[in-house]
């Protein structure tokens, strides 16, 4: 191999694991999922807590970052969009947030918290908190708090790169996750679920085996790793928040 080929995949490599991070991470997640089921024995009811609550983080960090992109809205009409915006810094250790921002994402943010919540109220309520988190599930979701706090940095704080984003491009990373519940529900939920009721009407088996969760389990992580390979700032994804 002669020493151009060397540089060429030295140079390559590091690039492809960079762009295939989140197609990596997406996997990762969901056979932390089926790690779940298999070792710690949870339920369908332990999944849906623990991905709500992922929604949850990812819309409270990017919503969040959303407030310190000083960029304008393309195709946003008005004053407040066409001139400088108005700083607000409330505190000197964090970046400045702009009014202007501020309106455009507070009734995004606000139906983005009652849809989560009401579809996290009766998962919760059917969980029951009372007895407190088992270690798996808490640690499940520290690992993604950690996880999405890496995506935040990546892509809006190392080297200020909020700087040139809008806060467009930040709620384009915070409603990803309704894209795939959408998915999940409708091309997986949905006509596995009638499979299996059409199994058990057939044959009179029972279904309440762990083990079929993963009929579930193995397609969400396809669609999740396919969600996570595309790219949220270029078109890849678009959700028309101009």
């Amino acid at each position: 191999m002669g020493k151009s080929s060397r540089t060429g995949i030295v140079k390559t490599v590091p690039r492809v694991l960079r762009e295939s991070r989140d197609f990596a991470s997406g996997c990762i997640l969901n056979l932390g999922l089926i790690t779940g089921v298999v070792v710690f024995e949870w339920s369908l009811v332990e999944i849906a807590f623990i991905y709500l609550i992922e929604i949850a983080i990812i819309n409270l960090l990017f919503f969040s970052v959303a407030l310190f992109t000083p960029q304008p809205v393309d195709d946003l009409d008005g004053g407040s969009w066409n001139n400088e915006p108005t700083p607000l810094q409330p505190i000197a250790l964090i970046p400045p947030v702009y009014w202007r921002n501020i309106k455009f994402i507070l009734g995004k943010a606000i139906l983005a918290g009652i849809l989560i919540g009401a579809v996290m109220r009766p998962v919760f309520s059917s969980y029951g908190l009372e007895s407190g988190l088992p270690f798996s599930v808490g640690l499940a979701i520290g690992s993604i708090v950690f996880f999405q706090l890496t995506r935040v940095w990546r892509y809006f704080i190392a080297n200020r790169s909020y700087q040139d984003k809008s806060p467009a491009d930040a709620l384009e990373f915070a409603f990803v996750p309704v894209v795939e519940l959408y998915l999940m529900l409708f091309y997986v939920a949905a006509p596995i679920s009638i499979v299996l009721a059409g199994i058990v009407f057939a044959i009179d088996t029972n279904l309440n085996s762990r083990a079929w969760l993963l009929l579930y389990l193995l397609p969400i992580g396809a669609i999740r790793a396919w969600i996570g390979s595309l790219d949220p700032n270029t078109d890849d994804i678009d959700l028309g928040f101009s």
